[in-house]
């Protein structure tokens, strides 16, 4: 199940086929090889959705009589693709880069959802239009073995930060790490929660997860030891509170290089709560859901 858009533009105005292409090559992702899809894939968000040039074939055109032509309009052979069943901010991510491709390049929409002549699109719009198919969907196709539930309020945040979290990056420098959040799922009840990775003790950006891995590497008695720690967020405050202060993105705090060098006995010390492969493993994206049936 998918939501697709098709593009117009109107018939006084001049957008070649390759102006289109060179603006989605340049502002999204190369195309493939035949230069007919753009497959994009955010890997810090694991948000996904396709853009597609359908090259006209002449040979196998219906007859003129039976194409119902769009006063003013010229179809683009250009189309927009996005998935049902996922996270909301799927809509989120994917509408805003429609918004601004049309404003960009002067096309229109057609939407067959909304049956409707070709208009400029709203991000805003086509997010609640998308969304309300996608929890329908979602909800009819919960599956409590496969799928997992979480609010759209609190996957919105994790998208958020992730969507940033390279501009974090940029802005902090080589000297800090800013980890990306991970969505896993507890083995035991499938009850899903958020993770990051804090990795030998260097100065990092700590974001508002369930739970943090510690990746070790430090010396005992001689011996190189590398391992992981698994510890929740309220422990890891508990332990290593006084270190971190507050940053200046919502929810965030921060460990300078000073506090860093100073917490790294503590570091290497801490116990783990729990054993990650025991206690969970990844939960994929399209496998979490905002909505479950009542």
């Amino acid at each position: 199940m998918s939501y697709d858009l098709f593009f117009y533009k109107q018939k006084d105005k001049e957008i070649s086929t390759d102006k289109i292409s060179d603006y989605l090559s340049n502002n999204l992702v190369a195309a493939n090889e035949g230069n007919t899809q753009w497959f994009f894939e955010n890997k810090d968000t694991e948000v996904y959705f396709s853009f597609d040039y359908n090259e006209p074939d002449a040979d196998n055109q219906p007859e003129e009589e039976d194409i119902t032509p769009i006063d003013d309009f010229d179809d683009t052979n250009f189309s927009f693709n996005l998935n049902f069943m996922r996270p909301a901010f799927f809509g989120t991510e994917a509408f805003k880069f429609v918004e601004k491709f049309c404003a960009d390049l002067g096309l229109f929409v057609l939407n067959p959802q909304a049956d409707s002549d070709p208009y400029k699109p709203n991000a805003h719009e086509e997010i609640s239009i998308w969304n309300k198919t996608n929890l329908w969907a979602s909800k009819d196709h919960f599956d409590p073995m496969q799928t997992c539930y979480l609010s759209e309020e609190e996957c919105y945040k994790v998208w958020e930060y992730n969507f940033n979290r390279r501009q974090l990056q940029e802005k902090l420098g080589d000297g800090y790490f800013v980890p990306k959040i991970f969505f896993f799922k507890k083995k035991q009840n499938n009850e899903p929660f958020t993770l990051t990775i804090w990795t030998e003790h260097l100065p990092i950006v700590l974001p508002a997860t369930d739970y943090i891995l510690l990746t070790r590497q430090y010396k005992k008695f001689f011996r190189n030891i590398k391992d992981t720690v698994l510890v929740s967020r309220e422990k890891l405050l508990n332990e290593f509170g006084n270190y971190f202060v507050e940053f200046d993105f919502p929810d965030c705090k921060i460990i300078h290089p000073n506090n860093a060098n100073q917490a790294k006995n503590k570091f290497n010390a801490i116990k783990p709560e729990k054993e990650l492969a025991e206690f969970a493993e990844r939960l994929a994206v399209e496998n979490l859901f905002n909505a479950k049936p009542i």
